[in-house]
């Protein structure tokens, strides 16, 4: 899926127009992108994003240099569990 169709299908099921469907997802993004180059976690109910930096390593041998590069991983959040019902005396 790419982010004209994640637009086209949220705004068909909010009935929201897909002009402002965009607006919002494009300012999702963005502070997204601001979290993961700050180095922020994120937390929602659905999702959690945790920054992470890979550490530069220098050219060795026949191999190039590889820049440290920032990214986030994404979980989806586990739902807790109900407590097991107890037995009527």
């Amino acid at each position: 899926m790419n982010f004209k169709q994640l637009i086209d299908e949220v705004s068909q099921d909010t009935k929201i127009p897909a002009g402002d469907v965009r607006k919002v997802g494009v300012a999702i993004l963005e502070r997204f992108s601001r979290l993961i180059e700050e180095q922020q976690n994120f937390a929602s109910p659905l999702i959690t994003l945790t920054a992470v930096t890979t550490p530069a390593r220098p050219a060795a041998g026949d191999k190039p240099a590889v820049p440290a590069r920032k990214f986030a991983r994404m979980a989806i959040r586990q739902k807790p569990q109900a407590a097991p019902a107890k037995p009527q005396p």
